[in-house]
């Protein structure tokens, strides 16, 4: 038998976590490889997942293997490290272009984009984090900050918070028994201080990101609802913290949430 190596065990409490829905629990363990491979580990060879995982590394060379004949991944000659193939995108691109909210909101979001002269963005709410899937920028824009595909907690972000807000209570109490970590120094760490901004958010119908997440930066999000009410997306408008007076947070939160509104009734509930 294979000798199983150190394993990092922050990560391999996360892969052990079995959904009780996952009917195929291989399968399952087989997918949740190609959630270590990121922009700070592009690269990674088959000891290391061996590790993060606690697999044999007999069962992580095969399922690389099996990956990389349907270009899932693609192997490093150089390294005999394992990257994300070029199938991935292709997913990734089918997805980007058959998404319903976005389809429906990204109009309104270069309208806005135009108006305020700012970056608007599109985000959803998964597993406790968000996923950008979508930006807009002015055509005066300068420089174009692509967050398509990008993870952010959603406790500490503008777009994030507009989305937390609206989630059952026991992924809210989860998030905050995982931890607040401290992004700035405005980052709210506190597990009751949060649930008051969240209770604010639901009041105001937005949300604001004080440089919570990074300095230099504030945004203002609101959430999106399908014509049945539920919450399937939020969006944010961001850019540089000088230009985010009282007064203009007013001005963009009811700007956004007109065309929220306007948008609502084009999303149905599938």
């Amino acid at each position: 038998m294979e000798k199983m190596e150190k394993t990092d065990t922050s990560d391999l409490a996360k892969t052990a976590r079995l959904p009780e829905q996952a009917k195929v629990k291989s399968l399952y363990k087989a997918i949740q490889l190609l959630f270590y491979f990121s922009g700070e580990k592009k690269e990674l060879g088959v000891t290391e997942l061996a590790e993060k995982t606690g697999m044999l590394k007999s069962s992580v060379h095969n399922i690389l293997a099996t990956y990389e004949v349907c270009g899932i991944v693609e192997r490093n000659p150089k390294t005999n490290k394992y990257r994300l193939g070029i199938r991935v995108l292709e997913l990734s691109n089918q997805f980007y272009h058959n998404n319903d909210v976005r389809h429906v909101v990204r109009p309104i979001m270069d309208q806005v984009a135009e108006i305020l002269g700012e970056s608007v963005y599109l985000a959803v709410f998964h597993e406790k984090e968000i996923i950008y899937v979508d930006g807009a920028f002015p055509s005066i824009a300068v420089g174009r900050r692509n967050m398509t595909g990008i993870k952010a907690p959603a406790y500490c972000t503008g777009i994030g918070k507009a989305l937390l807000a609206y989630q059952p209570e026991p992924v809210i109490e989860e998030i905050i028994e995982d931890g607040l970590k401290g992004f700035t120094k405005n980052t709210i760490t506190d597990g009751r201080m949060l649930k008051r901004e969240l209770a604010i958010i639901r009041r105001q119908g937005y949300a604001v990101d004080n440089m919570e997440h990074e300095y230099g930066i504030q945004c203002v999000a609101v959430p999106i609802f399908n014509r049945e009410g539920k919450i399937v997306a939020a969006y944010s408008v961001s850019g540089p913290s000088p230009r985010f007076s009282e007064e203009r947070i007013g001005q963009i939160s009811e700007l956004l949430k007109e065309s929220a509104e306007t948008v609502k009734w084009q999303l149905s509930a599938d």
